[in-house]
């Protein structure tokens, strides 16, 4: 069974169907990342610093540390298992993790916040500001990896 998977896999990568594949993989990698950070979030929220006083500190750090930790685990499988990077040495990872981390701050940190903010003031319901925000934010996340943080 594993060996029919992965035939299938070579060949549907082949095809004229790779750069769908690809965005499948990469919405897979992004999957993970969301787990991941929520993960990362509550652990850190809930137990690791719990006798935190300040909230607003707290927040901002378990934050930051999520962001970090699922931008590292997203570098991570995108080299390895979506674009399939060739890079070599400290200083090609280096600016493909630095551009990763751009691209996840343009659409997550930056882009997707304006956007929810813009389509709430206008009178959407947040739930489904939130999840429009997805539409715009997961394909040109995608296209930015692609073309700009993984390009060979």
């Amino acid at each position: 069974m594993k060996e029919q998977l992965s035939a299938l896999h070579k060949k549907l990568e082949g095809s004229r169907l790779a750069p769908l594949v690809q965005f499948v993989k990469f919405g897979m990698v992004g999957v993970m990342n969301t787990l991941i950070s929520y993960v990362v979030e509550m652990t850190g929220y809930y137990l690791l610093f719990v006798s935190m006083t300040n909230e607003q500190c707290k927040v901002v750090i378990v934050s930051a540390l999520s962001f970090l930790i699922s931008v590292t685990n997203a570098y991570y499988w995108n080299n390895r298992f979506v674009f399939k990077g060739e890079r070599v040495g400290l200083k090609q990872h280096l600016q493909a993790y630095v551009r990763t981390a751009a691209c996840y701050a343009l659409t997550g940190l930056i882009l997707a916040p304006a956007m929810k903010v813009w389509l709430v003031n206008v009178g959407v319901a947040f739930w489904i500001a939130s999840l429009s925000t997805l539409v715009l934010t997961i394909p040109l996340n995608f296209i930015m990896n692609k073309f700009w943080a993984f390009r060979k």
